[in-house]
């Protein structure tokens, strides 16, 4: 055992750079953010415990689904920041990395200053308890817009102290940024768990005030941390600010907006679609499921965060024929994986039960198998999305995306009907998901074998 173990590092020492990163940071991420996936299990029950109205707790969920919805809307600077960061850092170009991240910080900055200013005058107008579908006479007016003011303004903090995560992607430091989603989790839990319960509009303005400082304060000392150490000559300064920089990250971002806006469509519509088709109550439902399957396409995810970054890193090097084996590689992974998602389906309601105990709800395994088939588009999507996004090819992405968009809400909107259900829109999620799916993988294919052809060719 301990020379198998002596001659397996003999190995990785000798491996490539770039498989070494992909190591450390899987390693890194599987510690730190597969502890933060532990954490939100038990954030569930402790939030059941928190909200004891289960049609207060959908609306909870409802509001960050949609209000999360925002942070796309940046866009696709983060990601083209990402992008155009990996070259210089690699050729260590001190002057372009500053521009860049100036420039990015400054765009975004304008657009947050712009948001919240604008959200003082418009929200006084939206009537928030038609939209989540709340009566007046469970949470008021007054503190439906006082709570969602509070989200809404720690959600758009989130969108620009949120570029440091672009930053440490970048520097290939993903391990870091399941560190912060650790530290919100953590937070979060401890909250919910001890808080002494009060009536429920104590509570939401409570938990939305913890919720922007759970969130924004890890990012704001990562931020401070990063750019007096690693990149102490680099951090964000207006004097720095070029349009032509701004416009090179959102020429890139722009498609990567473009792409983010009809990702979330899809998947980040179920909570308000289950919440208008059937009932705020029913997302609590439709959480137990959710958390539960996607929890191992979570932990697979894991293992991609790095995988971006070096794809862009191995592309601007040549190195097609490392990009292939990669891709090779985490189709077997993914195939586990959906073999253990099925698995999961004969234990789901022991799982259920120990997890939630009085509050278990009674397992419908019609919902479990559709979740399961959900839960497998997720990490298949994560598989080839990530080498797709390292190699700025986002055409196939824009196009599908765009189609399944289109599609979704209709569909969900029939299925509800047709199951008298809301999986319905689970069932829509899987068919507006699953045409991407099946295409970007041969147009990966092609890429792939047509660039390696060449670099063996100029060997």
């Amino acid at each position: 055992m301990y020379k198998y173990f002596v001659t397996l590092m003999k190995q990785f020492k000798n491996t490539n750079e770039n498989n070494k990163t992909i190591v450390y940071n899987t390693i890194g991420a599987f510690i730190v953010k597969g502890g933060a996936l532990a954490i939100s299990l038990f954030t569930m029950p402790a939030y059941i415990r928190y909200f004891d109205n289960q049609q207060i707790l959908g609306l909870w969920f409802t509001m960050l689904s949609v209000l999360s919805w925002v942070l796309t809307f940046d866009l696709g600077i983060g990601n083209g920041l990402r992008n155009h960061l990996v070259p210089a850092l690699v050729k260590r170009d001190q002057i372009k990395i500053k521009k860049f991240i100036s420039s990015a910080y400054a765009v975004v900055g304008i657009i947050v200053l712009f948001a919240l200013v604008s959200s003082v005058v418009i929200f006084r107008f939206i009537d928030w308890n038609t939209i989540f579908n709340v009566p007046n006479d469970i949470v008021s007016t007054k503190i439906l817009n006082v709570t969602t003011s509070i989200v809404f303004s720690g959600i758009m903090l989130q969108f620009l102290f949120k570029l440091i995560t672009s930053v440490l992607y970048a520097m290939q430091k993903s391990a870091l940024n399941n560190f912060l989603s650790l530290l919100t989790s953590i937070i979060i839990l401890i909250y919910v768990s001890f808080a002494k319960t009060s009536d429920i509009s104590t509570n939401l303005i409570s938990l939305a005030v913890v919720n922007v400082l759970a969130v924004n304060v890890p990012l704001l000392i990562a931020t401070v941390i990063i750019f007096t150490k690693e990149l102490r000559g680099c951090k964000p300064e207006l004097k720095y600010f070029e349009m032509k920089y701004a416009r090179e990250v959102m020429r890139l971002g722009g498609i990567f907006f473009w792409v983010q806006i009809m990702y979330m469509i899809i998947t980040a519509t179920n909570e308000f679609l289950i919440t208008w088709f059937t009932a705020p109550e029913m997302v609590v439902e439709y959480q137990i499921y959710y958390k539960l399957f996607t929890l191992i396409g979570n932990i697979f995810v894991l293992t991609l965060s790095p995988i971006w970054s070096a794809v862009t890193k191995a592309l601007s090097e040549q190195n097609f024929t490392w990009i292939k084996k990669l891709y090779k590689t985490l189709k077997w992974m993914a195939l586990l994986a959906v073999i253990f998602e099925f698995m999961m389906i004969a234990f789901l309601q022991f799982g259920i039960d120990l997890w939630l105990g009085d509050n278990a709800i009674e397992v419908n395994y019609n919902y479990a198998i559709a979740f399961a088939i959900f839960g497998s588009i997720i990490i298949w999507n994560g598989v080839i999305s990530s080498i797709a996004n390292g190699c700025g090819e986002l055409k196939t992405q824009s196009i599908f995306f765009t189609i399944g968009a289109l599609i979704k809400i209709p569909i969900a909107w029939v299925l509800v009907g047709v199951f008298d259900s809301w999986i319905g829109v689970i069932v829509a999620n899987i068919i507006a998901m699953g045409l991407y799916c099946g295409v970007q993988p041969i147009w990966l294919n092609r890429f792939l074998n047509e660039k390696e052809m060449e670099e063996k060719l100029n060997v």
